[in-house]
């Protein structure tokens, strides 16, 4: 990816788990962590990145089987994703970051503040992967994008269908269109960073594969409820959930789900907003999660005992 596509980030290669790639903004002050969803990269995070860091050092992860990291022998699912995270705070940050996730990327935060939470400051969920509160039909587009990917053996058929029909541009833009509620707020660059790495994509074998596998995950995680409710109520640090209003991905049931659970949690619904606020309302979301994140700097996570 060029320069101008990861809008001032440098790309680098960082040890967690294994080779992974990161694009880091740089900024000085506590760290945050920027985690995306199901089929995405650090692209997601491409508007609000350089804006994040002039106040925090900022890293965004391409997970493993995603964006330019390639699985290197790394499990795809979301607890092994959760893992990665937190081996990426723990060698390259020295100390607490705030993790930072959208859709997929906001299961694996939460999942890493359970399973570290000495390496959690806090957390800010954008739509994060969670159960539906009640059974309605998929729409043309939930199947298509999401769904029938997923189903084993047929799944990586389906793909390689979308990928001989569609081209990169029609594929990236199909997307958006699904994600956001008024695709025209995606600017241009969006589009055409996503494009080039849609090309990239299809030259990488494990990508289909990565995709299946994270996503029979979230879907065998959410499943397990109670055990969801269980990792939900050990979370100790400040968390922020924002979530459109539009979202056709995750509804926005699953929000008031967690709202009930955890009233201490902020949380912030957008209206007008669908899936991904971060790329469709870039100023709005960073309005809300500077003043949140000055808000709650004071919190300190408990060190675990040895």
């Amino acid at each position: 990816m060029s320069q101008a596509q990861l809008r001032g980030g440098a790309s680098r290669t960082m040890d967690a788990l294994g080779p992974t790639h990161v694009v880091d903004y740089g900024g000085v002050g506590p760290t945050v962590v920027l985690v995306h969803g199901l089929g995405g990269s650090h692209l997601n995070w491409m508007l609000v990145g350089p804006s994040l860091a002039n106040r925090y050092r900022v890293l965004a992860i391409d997970l493993p089987g995603f964006g330019l990291t390639a699985p290197e022998g790394r499990s795809a699912a979301v607890s092994s994703q959760a893992e990665v995270v937190a081996e990426l705070i723990r060698r390259h940050v020295g100390g607490p970051a705030t993790v930072m996730g959208n859709s997929m990327g906001g299961l694996v935060a939460m999942l890493a503040a359970d399973l570290a939470p000495e390496l959690i400051s806090s957390l800010v969920l954008v739509d994060p992967a969670l159960p539906p509160q009640r059974l309605t039909a998929p729409s043309a587009d939930t199947l298509r994008f999401l769904a029938m990917p997923l189903v084993p053996l047929l799944g990586p058929r389906w793909t390689a269908h979308l990928r001989a029909t569609r081209s990169p541009a029609e594929q990236v833009n199909a997307s958006l269109d699904f994600v956001a509620a008024d695709p025209d707020r995606i600017p241009e660059e969006v589009r055409t960073a996503g494009i080039a790495m849609e090309e990239a994509r299809r030259r990488m074998p494990w990508s289909t594969t990565a995709f299946a596998e994270a996503g029979r995950s979230i879907a065998a995680t959410l499943a397990r409820k109670d055990r969801l409710e269980r990792t939900i109520h050990a979370i100790g640090a400040p968390v922020l959930l924002i979530h459109g209003e539009h979202d056709e991905v995750v509804p926005v049931d699953g929000a008031h789900w967690v709202q009930r659970l955890r009233p201490d949690w902020d949380v912030v619904m957008l209206d007008g907003v669908g899936h991904v606020a971060q790329l469709e309302v870039p100023d709005l979301f960073l309005e809300l999660v500077t003043e949140w994140l000055a808000a709650k700097a004071s919190y300190v996570p408990v060190p675990v005992s040895s």
